[in-house]
């Protein structure tokens, strides 16, 4: 039964950075063919065997068949165990989201990127009863206006935090390109093609720019006392 309700949330659970991409990518396909994305199973591996992550149940799945244009970076998480799954190679949606950050930053990006992921990974992954009743909230959405309502605001909760945990730990790893990862966060959810609805994390963002982050804590605790803190 647990395993049940679990798989029945991970469309909900397995939120991603770019999931909001996906529903757009045919129309912004470039007309050349896109390349693949490369650095993205390498740059994973590496986050995942990083020491502030190694706590973590992380395991890394690179699915093949997938229809081009999907997502191309997510988190699922089922039975305690988090699986990021990479669809990165000839998918176009994967070359939009790179474009977001100058070529420059185009490894810290992927890093960010899969950060984000990763705070899913934490936020989740030893949670069952929260789960369970996420699953119960989504089951009655379509039928349910404020069950629905409901969703939203958890899921703009869940995207916010792990937005801000990316940049946290940038903050602790690149301090000096903080401000450039925040930006090309703000082109990301600023774009509402790509981003809308509970992808649009600009409240957050904001905060994060006018307030920083408290020194000395983990990505995780940094993002959970910024966003728990009173807004000014």
């Amino acid at each position: 039964m647990r395993q049940t309700l679990l798989s029945s949330v991970l469309p909900v659970v397995a939120v991603l950075l770019a999931v909001a991409l996906a529903g757009t990518a045919q129309a912004q396909t470039p007309q050349q063919p896109t390349q693949d994305a490369p650095g993205w199973e390498q740059v994973a591996a590496e986050m995942v065997q990083r020491p502030e992550f190694q706590g973590l149940p992380l395991q890394i799945r690179s699915p093949r068949g997938q229809s081009p244009g999907g997502s191309p970076v997510e988190m699922q998480i089922q039975a305690g165990q988090c699986q990021l799954l990479l669809r990165t190679r000839g998918n176009p949606v994967a070359e939009l989201l790179l474009a977001h950050a100058a070529p420059q930053d185009r490894t810290l990006w992927m890093q960010t990127v899969i950060v984000h992921e990763i705070a899913h990974c934490w936020r989740w992954q030893d949670n069952a009863p929260a789960l369970h009743q996420l699953a119960a909230l989504t089951s009655s959405a379509s039928t349910d206006a404020r069950a629905a309502s409901q969703v939203t605001r958890q899921m703009q909760t869940e995207e916010s935090f792990a937005d801000v945990a990316a940049l946290a730990w940038v903050a602790r790893v690149a301090p000096e390109r903080l401000d450039r990862m925040l930006q090309a966060f703000q082109r990301l959810r600023g774009n509402l093609r790509l981003s809308n609805g509970p992808h649009d994390t600009r409240a957050a963002l904001a905060r994060v720019q006018r307030e920083g982050f408290v020194p000395g804590l983990t990505p995780f605790q940094a993002a959970t006392a910024l966003l728990e803190k009173t807004a000014p």
